[in-house]
């Protein structure tokens, strides 16, 4: 299956320039030049990524209690995952919200992309905003980990918004609000062990801290997540449901 990664050779990837395949001292990737992040160059090697890398990548994320995504990502921690993911939740919430005005419309069936403009703003503001913020405040804490290595971390963490995205089309409330509580948990456990090597060298205050904000953060995620983009359907079946009790009363 492809998924637009670029692919590359063993030997291509060795005659890459120097200066873009190392780390420095703070885990992000070499640019020449004081303005080099305002150069297409500079972000390049965060792309540098295949198709088996990305996979392994999202996997991983499904297994909280394997906490080897740093590992596997230090040495190339990259921005094609979390941005393909976003581009898929966008996609996915947009077909999802339009079967299912689909199955309850039968006569009045139009193709709503009302959702793409929304889902697009709100998620990419969540998926580099939120890491921006975390990344800052665990740089004035003493934690060594860098800005693209957290936005990676955290990008790479919304994983589990893509199958529950997807059993959102069974709209059943509990249902709905049993798997946003997976979600939640499973994130959580998956930042909060990536991160414990490098929370265990900090004062215990400063740890909680951050974990307090982890926790926080992915609540407020998925209740944002689940009040804006799966509340469309209980709304449609209400509107459904007044419809029809319209149609019963005489004289309409």
């Amino acid at each position: 299956m492809e998924i637009g990664v670029q692919k590359q050779t063993q030997e291509e990837k060795q005659v890459q320039p120097e200066q873009f395949n190392k780390l420095d001292d703070s885990g992000d990737k070499k640019s020449t030049g004081y303005c080099g992040f305002l150069t297409v160059e500079y972000y390049t090697p965060y792309f540098n990524v295949t198709e088996t890398d990305v996979i392994q990548r999202i996997q991983a994320t499904f297994l909280p209690f394997r906490p080897d995504f740093l590992n596997i990502t230090k040495d190339n921690p990259d921005l094609w995952g979390p941005i393909w993911i976003n581009a898929t939740l966008i996609f996915l919430i947009t077909a999802i919200a339009n079967l299912r005005q689909i199955d309850q419309e039968k006569e009045n069936q139009q193709f709503d992309v009302g959702y793409v403009p929304q889902a697009t703003a709100l998620l990419y503001i969540i998926a580099f905003g939120t890491p921006a913020i975390l990344a800052i405040v665990m740089k004035i804490l003493g934690v060594d980990l860098s800005f693209f290595q957290t936005i990676c971390l955290y990008g790479y963490s919304m994983s589990t918004l893509l199958p529950i995205t997807i059993l959102c089309y069974f709209q059943n409330e509990l249902f709905l609000w049993l798997i946003i509580v997976y979600g939640v948990g499973n994130s959580i456990l998956f930042l909060i062990f990536n991160l414990k090597e490098e929370l265990d060298k900090l004062q215990i205050q400063k740890k909680y801290i951050i974990i307090g904000i982890v926790v926080i953060m992915q609540l407020s995620l998925y209740l944002f997540y689940k009040l804006v983009f799966f509340s469309y359907v209980s709304e449609g079946k209400v509107e459904a449901k007044v419809a029809s009790s319209d149609s019963k009363i005489p004289g309409n």
